[in-house]
């Protein structure tokens, strides 16, 4: 048998060693890939530790939802807390009531249990010390029929103000969902709201709070809530708490929220709000996205 010359075999040999380089390759990239997943899938039942809990993670650059870890939790409504000081932010700054985030916002005097509320305030630390006084003094200059108005085109969550112009959001009539939230996030940050360029641009702002160890810019809002007595004879009480936020380093953007109930005694402390804020931090490192 005669054999093929090294010139003829060459380009032969060369492509064959060429395809196995790519698979090689491919299997090692495969591999690093599905290691790198299961390294970054966090252990929720663990995170959230007996709470009833529910976490979504929404990728706004490829318009698709990443994780929602569960069905019946991440669709049921519940009061919307301090998180619905973002849909006011956006009436406030719309309706001009305030110019930017240093308008100085008077104080009456009336003396409150948190030390950050007795005080002046701006748009900035109403946002980040959740003054409730403030956002009763927005919706009382609004009017009734004018928030309603901003909440039905801005479609939040059920809508329902007959809790009372300066309670609704209080653990009362106005409730949303975890998936509403996203929905009227994601709105937000691609401007698809019926306010002005400013009231878009002046929220964004205050709601900024930090900026992670890693690059990634972090927006958001928590909201605590509860309901009942948290004593050994009741049975009822719970805390709420949510964060609802944005996050984004580069071309890589993302939504996020966070909602936790503790229905169990003893397992949440101080504000429900923070907490969710620590488990969506938590998690968000877990998934290297913070």
């Amino acid at each position: 048998m005669r054999l093929p010359s090294r010139d003829a075999a060459e380009p032969l040999y060369c492509a064959m060693l060429s395809l196995r380089a790519v698979a090689l390759f491919a299997l090692a990239a495969f591999t690093l890939s599905t290691a790198a997943s299961a390294a970054a899938e966090p252990d929720y039942e663990k995170i959230f530790q007996g709470r009833d809990g529910c976490f979504e993670l929404f990728d706004l650059t490829r318009n698709k939802m990443i994780v929602r870890t569960s069905d019946k939790l991440c669709a049921e409504r519940s009061s919307p807390c301090s998180t619905f000081k973002v849909p006011l932010s956006l009436m406030a700054f719309d309706a001009k009531i305030w110019k930017d985030e240093k308008e100085p916002i008077l104080w009456d005097g009336t003396q409150y249990e948190r030390d950050a509320w007795n005080g002046p305030q701006t748009p900035a630390s109403w946002m980040s010390n959740s003054v409730v006084w403030v956002s009763q003094g927005i919706t009382t200059q609004l009017g009734m029929e004018r928030v309603k108005g901003y909440l039905k085109s801005f479609g939040f969550g059920n809508e329902d103000m007959s809790g009372g112009l300066t309670r609704a959001w209080l653990m009362s009539s106005l409730a949303i969902s975890p998936d509403e939230q996203i929905a009227f996030w994601k709105k937000l940050w691609r401007e698809k709201l019926p306010v002005s360029k400013h009231a878009f641009a002046m929220t964004m702002t205050i709601t900024r709070i930090e900026k992670s160890e890693n690059g990634w810019t972090l927006h958001g809002k928590t909201g605590s809530g509860s309901t009942g007595e948290k004593d050994p004879g009741d049975e009822t009480g719970y805390q709420l708490g949510w964060f609802v936020g944005h996050i984004q380093r580069g071309d890589r953007e993302y939504l996020f929220v966070t909602r936790v109930s503790d229905r169990e005694k003893g397992i949440t402390h101080g504000p429900a709000g923070w907490t969710a804020r620590e488990i969506s931090k938590e998690i968000l490192r877990k998934l290297e996205l913070y």
